[in-house]
């Protein structure tokens, strides 16, 4: 330790130390800042996601306006109103406060006290040289700072640290937004499917109904028998239930998606038939274009690899804990007390001897004084009692217990761990690619046939209907043909929206900021 006292050279030395410390830390915090500032602004586009924001917001109030919800106005209301997407951004906000204190731990350490005490009992006096019986106060202040010049780089790699895990709050931000959406999108298909299916069940009752009032025409008309009519009958009614539970099944796919996008109650929700577009064209992708592709674009496997550089650097600032230390330091103190004197009004009052000169025997004598004793003033003994010192210190870490060599190997640990979670994280997205190339391409050759069979019966449901107004062919030739018919056109539906889910997941997984917004969740 180097100390710099009170004193003239003191006085010096301080006020080198106190120019020198204002321009360290000075220096030192400006070019951490700005720094900081120009990384992090280069940062902000890769965390917060900006990807056509206004247009979205401005669907999204159209919708609550009007009540009738897009695709797109249904993903910014669920975006907008999910917890676990609001709670991904409170842990994207603690991030990022994080990183802001490991930013400003560069920065000096300045503290200050102030005491007040009272001293009773037996005491000297400093004036008299006697004992005396009293109660003395006095007041202690402080001022102390410190600026750490090296602390084995842990300050840096803290902040480095900070910072990727604030970029993996992000991604943690960014794969949440797309399980949404993708939940969304399969729920509002879902929608799209049932309406459809109900659609195409009404048109079946409607054409049922109108072969109805045909056979009972001709039941009046003598031309049938009874049997034929209860049949026409039984297959209105049937048609009827098929509506029935097509209108159930489009209740609860909207009443789901309504709860999937946390709209109330009360509001209105019509969700629009958007077109769906060219489902028939080719993908263009391979599966191991795919994967290539995807991969590192997937928000989940960017925030594990952000993990492991943040273990990284934690590894790092563990070893230089390992390191010594090298510190500045000062402080500025000084004290009052009601006990200090001032000796004022002095006055000769006569002389006294006090001995003989040696020789001549001529008396000494010495002048009487007459005094009185006043506390010195606050402001002057908060003066004369001030003191500074400065110093320098030097901490060499020799042993602890070997707490600092198992922080490292704890650190190692983080960085194995954080590498194994980025490994099976890379796994899972290869096997959700392929899954759900798997799932397209069957839904492909799924559609194509059920698109072939539709045409295919409709066709024979036309020819059998022509017979049969022709009297060539029976009523129960044509109701196997019209059942038939519905039958392929219900699964025709069917694959025709699961073809468009898993085409849409491969476009979500392509193209995940597209469907992302940086909508801020509504405080209730």
């Amino acid at each position: 330790m180097i100390v710099c006292r009170s004193g003239p050279q003191g006085r010096f030395c301080f006020l080198i130390f106190v120019f020198m410390w204002n321009r360290i830390s000075s220096t030192l915090y400006f070019l951490v800042v700005f720094a900081a500032a120009l990384s992090t602004s280069g940062l902000k586009s890769q965390v917060v996601v900006l990807s056509n924001s206004s247009a979205i917001n401005s669907a999204l109030e159209r919708a609550v306006n009007t009540g009738e919800y897009t695709l797109e106005a249904c993903i910014a209301q669920a975006l907008n109103q999910n917890i676990d997407v609001q709670l991904s951004m409170l842990s994207q906000t603690q991030s990022e406060m994080t990183l802001d204190q490991s930013m400003l731990n560069f920065g000096p350490d300045v503290s200050g006290a102030a005491g007040q005490f009272y001293q009773s009992g037996r005491s000297i006096d400093r004036f008299t040289n006697q004992f005396v019986q009293s109660t003395i106060g006095s007041n202690n202040f402080q001022l102390q700072g410190s600026l750490l010049l090296f602390g084995g780089l842990q300050n840096q790699n803290n902040y480095k640290q900070a910072k990727e895990n604030w970029l993996a709050s992000g991604m943690d931000l960014k794969s949440m937004q797309l399980t949404v959406t993708l939940q969304v999108s399969s729920a509002y298909i879902q929608y799209l499917q049932a309406n459809e299916s109900l659609i195409a069940a009404a048109q079946v009752l409607e054409s049922s109904t109108l072969q109805l009032d045909r056979g009972q025409k001709i039941f009046d008309a003598g031309g049938s028998t009874q049997g034929a009519l209860l049949s026409l009958k039984a297959q209105v009614a049937n048609d009827a239930a098929s509506v029935t539970n097509a209108e159930n099944v489009k209740a609860t796919a909207l009443q789901n998606l309504k709860q999937l996008i946390r709209l109330e109650y009360h509001k209105p929700f019509r969700p629009v038939n958007e077109d769906l577009g060219i489902i028939s064209e080719p993908f263009g992708y391979t599966a191991s274009q795919l994967i290539d592709t995807i991969l590192f674009k997937r928000p989940d496997y960017q925030a594990a690899a952000y993990r492991v550089a943040a273990a990284e650097f934690g590894l790092k600032s563990a070893k230089g804990a390992t390191m010594p230390t090298l510190s500045v330091g000062g402080n500025l103190n000084t004290v009052y007390s009601d006990n200090a004197k001032t000796i004022e009004n002095v006055t000769v009052t006569g002389f006294s001897p006090v001995g003989r000169v040696q020789g001549t025997n001529a008396i000494v004598e010495a002048p009487e004084f007459a005094y009185s004793m006043k506390t010195k003033g606050f402001g002057d003994q908060i003066q004369d009692n001030f003191g500074k010192s400065l110093g320098v210190n030097l901490n060499i870490p020799i042993y602890s217990g070997l707490s600092r060599q198992n922080q490292v190997k704890t650190a190692n640990l983080a960085v194995l761990r954080a590498q194994l979670n980025m490994d099976r994280i890379q796994q899972n997205v290869q096997n959700e690619v392929l899954s759900a190339f798997n799932n397209y391409q069957n839904a492909e050759k799924r559609y194509a046939s059920n698109l072939e069979n539709k045409n295919l019966q409709a066709q024979n449901q036309q020819y059998v209907k022509q017979r049969y107004d022709a009297g060539a062919a029976s009523y129960f030739e044509y109701q196997l043909a019209l059942m038939a018919s519905s039958a392929a056109h219900q699964n025709y539906i069917s694959a025709k929206y699961e073809l468009t889910f898993r085409r849409l997941v491969l476009e979500f997984y392509l193209s995940p900021d597209q469907y992302q917004t940086s909508i801020i969740p509504t405080q209730k």
